[in-house]
C-alpha cells in the first residue's frame, strides 16, 4: 500500500506556505511511527520538498480547484505502470492515521461517507485499474472549471457505468467534524484516520479534547503527541465554554 499526500501551493491562494511544511512533517512524521516506510509514502507538490528520506513528486498542479489538487495528483500517479496489487491510500494533509491499518476490502475506489450518502473525498482508496475513474473526474473538473472535487467525484462515483466500482468503506478511514457522532458511533474502534485541521478550534477540541465526552475518542494520544509537536501552541485543556455552546 501507498501512502499518498499533496501540497498544491498557489500564490494568493488562503494557505500560508509554512503551514503546508508543518503539516506535510507532521503527517511523515506520523506514517513513519505508525509503521510506514519512506519509499510508500508518496509526496507530491508543486515545489521541492525533502524530508526524512521522503522526497516530494514535483508536478504543475491545477490552479482552478485547489480542493481537488489531490484528485489531480492522483490521476497523475496512475498514469504509471504500477503492479495491480498496489493501493493507494490518498489522503487530506489533515487527515491523521491513527494506528496501523491493512488494506480494507473494496473493489476499483473505496471511501467513506458523510454521516448522510455522500462521498468525502478527504480519504480514499484507489487501485491502478481505477485509472479511468480519475480520468474522469479530473475530465468534468476541467471542463466545469469546477472550484471543488467533491461534488464531481459523487456524481462520476454514482455513475451507472462506475458505481459497481466504487465501495463505500467504514466512516472508521475518515471521522471528521461534519455528523461526527454518528460517524464516530458507526465506525470500527480504534478510529483509523482522524479528520481534523489543528488550527480549526472546533476540530482540535472536538477530536483531542472530546468536546462531546464519547467514552471513544477518535484521535490518539500518540497521535496528539505528534501533531503538538509541530503545532506547539495548541491548546490542551478544553475551554469551560465549550461544552455549553
Amino acid at each position: 500500500m501507498k501512502n499518498v499526500m499533496v501540497a498544491n501551493d498557489v500564490e494568493g491562494s488562503k494557505h500560508d506556505p509554512a503551514d503546508w511544511k508543518r503539516l506535510l512533517g507532521a503527517q511523515i512524521d506520523n506514517s513513519l511511527e505508525v509503521g510506514w516506510t519512506a519509499d510508500d509514502i508518496l509526496v507530491t507538490t508543486n515545489f521541492p520538498y525533502h524530508y526524512r528520506g521522503v522526497s516530494a513528486r514535483v508536478v504543475d498542479l491545477n490552479r482552478q480547484c485547489l480542493r481537488g489538487s489531490k484528485m489531480f495528483a492522483v490521476h497523475e500517479l496512475l498514469k504509471d505502470t504500477w503492479p495491480e496489487e498496489t493501493v493507494f491510500w490518498a489522503h487530506d494533509l489533515d487527515c491523521w492515521q491513527n494506528v496501523w491499518f491493512d488494506v480494507p476490502e473494496f473493489a476499483d475506489v473505496g471511501a467513506c461517507e458523510y454521516s448522510r450518502p455522500k462521498f468525502n473525498g478527504g480519504s480514499v482508496f484507489w487501485r491502478p485499474r481505477a485509472r479511468d475513474i480519475a480520468a474522469e473526474v479530473v475530465r468534468r473538473l476541467q471542463s466545469d472549471v469546477a472550484d471543488r472535487e467533491e461534488p464531481t467525484m459523487n456524481e462520476v462515483f454514482r455513475t451507472k457505468a462506475m458505481r459497481d466500482r466504487v465501495t463505500v468503506l467504514n466512516p472508521t478511514y475518515n471521522v471528521g467534524c461534519s455528523g461526527f457522532k454518528e460517524r464516530l458511533e458507526r465506525s470500527l474502534k480504534p478510529v483509523r484516520a482522524s479528520h481534523f485541521h489543528p488550527n480549526n478550534r472546533l476540530a482540535w477540541e472536538t477530536h483531542v479534547l472530546n468536546r462531546h465526552g464519547y467514552s471513544d475518542r477518535s484521535a490518539s494520544v500518540r497521535l496528539e503527541a505528534v501533531v503538538r509537536k509541530w503545532f506547539p501552541r495548541l491548546p490542551i485543556v478544553l475551554r469551560a465554554a465549550a461544552k455549553s455552546e
